[in-house]
């Protein structure tokens, strides 16, 4: 398996890659673009030359909220990976101008998935209608028609003007549907993993009223008042932005799931990438470089025990939002490891024991490999820009012990709440 990154400007580039896989045997090679110039003329030349240059091999493609390669960073670049297999074979398929996502999702895996098939990498479209897609039922749809299947990929960006995303392969583009390629041998090797790196703060809260991805109540109170009482004026004047900062987390399946809105509503209600159901349990969501250094720590160690000859990586356009130039603290880790390509994204998939899940303020990780042994080298041997010390940071300390006195007090004032209510109870049962 031969997997390498190039950043494209001309055709020769294509050219100089060709030479780099030859002799190629087309339907084993995966060509994955991440596109930060999200027009439909750029595209469609950039598709005749990958044809031309890679006749009959797989192409699956997205515009972007930003790139990633070799555990780097970048804006509004055209990053193209490509991965030449030695005994595990592509197939690529599109599903456009359906507005129906499970029916899509359904068309889409029956085009793509094999017997042999171990993993499917899609593309969906992140914008409709200038609002983002809940790719949910994508995903529902895939676990629904082939559940062993692990899926993997995100939703297309661009650039954050939430105007107009694409997703292609050498077939063609859609600005309205999901594109996929799938994996298929029974000598591939396939890891995920997710990283969230957002820790809960303050008191649990009920989802009061909820309907699909708009959240109407919380605590019985509009949701945009909870930001406001909470957090103050300057947070709930802010938002949606604001909310990238401080999204709501909710546990699910095991995992805890980070979520922000997007949309303020004139009632104060707020409308989300994903739903919400009522009875749920949330809690503001917190993140800070150093914690996000101290996951990149807990990742690498992941996966230098694993097989891996490519890295794909998929990564919420919120991060690089909230984190800067300090996104590439959880990047850099990964790149020194293997080839790793990848895009920053309107919401990401992750296949986890209970079905699949459509993410936001993640990171996710494919990993892939042909050789049980590629990689697995102590971590230690891998050298990443992160703090050399043993020892944790003052930085991670101090906001350990900020979130522990959060959670204390938070806990400690529930469990008073709950004496008071009991000492009522009492008093109003004696009154009789």
């Amino acid at each position: 398996m031969h997997s390498f990154n190039i950043q494209y400007h001309t055709p020769s580039d294509l050219a100089d890659a060709r030479e780099k896989l030859s002799p190629i045997r087309p339907r084993q090679l995966l060509i994955s673009v991440f596109c930060g110039t999200p027009e439909a003329r750029y595209i469609t030349e950039l598709i005749g030359e990958l044809k031309t240059a890679f006749p009959e091999a797989a192409i699956l493609g997205t515009t972007t909220a930003g790139e990633i390669m070799n555990g780097g960073a970048f804006e509004r670049a055209t990053v193209i990976n490509f991965t030449h297999f030695e005994e595990t074979w592509v197939c690529s398929g599109l599903v456009t101008g359906d507005a129906d996502l499970y029916r899509t999702g359904r068309q889409l895996a029956g085009e793509i998935v094999h017997a042999d098939t171990q993993v499917a990498i899609i593309f969906g479209c992140g914008i409709k209608d200038d609002g983002a897609v809940n790719g949910e039922p994508l995903l529902t749809a895939f676990h629904d028609t082939f559940p062993r299947v692990l899926i993997a990929g995100a939703q297309a960006g661009d650039n954050g003007l939430a105007k107009r995303t694409f997703v292609f392969t050498q077939d063609g583009f859609t600005d309205s549907g999901a594109a996929a390629a799938s994996l298929s041998g029974t000598r591939l090797i396939v890891n995920n993993h997710y990283n969230l790196s957002w820790v809960p703060l303050g008191k649990e809260m009920v989802v009061t009223h909820a309907e699909g991805t708009i959240i109407h109540t919380i605590d019985d109170k509009p949701a945009k008042t909870i930001y406001t009482h909470y957090l103050g004026e300057q947070v709930g004047d802010r938002l949606p932005h604001s909310a990238a900062e401080f999204p709501l987390m909710v546990e699910r399946h095991g995992l805890h799931l980070a979520r922000h809105a997007n949309r303020v509503l004139p009632d104060g209600s707020l409308a989300f990438m994903a739903p919400f159901y009522t009875g749920e349990k949330v809690r503001f969501a917190f993140c800070h470089s150093e914690l996000v250094a101290e996951s990149a720590r807990h990742t690498q160690g992941t996966f230098a025990a694993r097989p891996y000859e490519v890295i794909f990586v998929y990564s919420c356009l919120s991060r690089k939002w909230v984190l800067g130039k300090d996104i590439e603290l959880e990047l850099a880790p990964l790149g020194c490891l293997a080839p790793t390509a990848g895009f920053f994204s309107y919401g990401e998939y992750y296949s986890h024991d209970q079905g699949n899940l459509f993410l936001s303020q993640t990171m996710t990780v494919l990993a892939l490999s042909e050789k049980d042994t590629a990689g697995k080298h102590d971590e230690r041997d891998c050298q990443a820009p992160l703090d050399d010390s043993p020892q944790e940071s003052k930085q991670i300390q101090d906001l350990k012990a900020l979130h522990r006195l959060v959670e204390t007090s938070a806990r400690e004032r529930e469990q008073l709440i709950e004496e008071l209510q009991s000492a009522l109870a009492e008093i109003k049962t004696l009154r009789g």
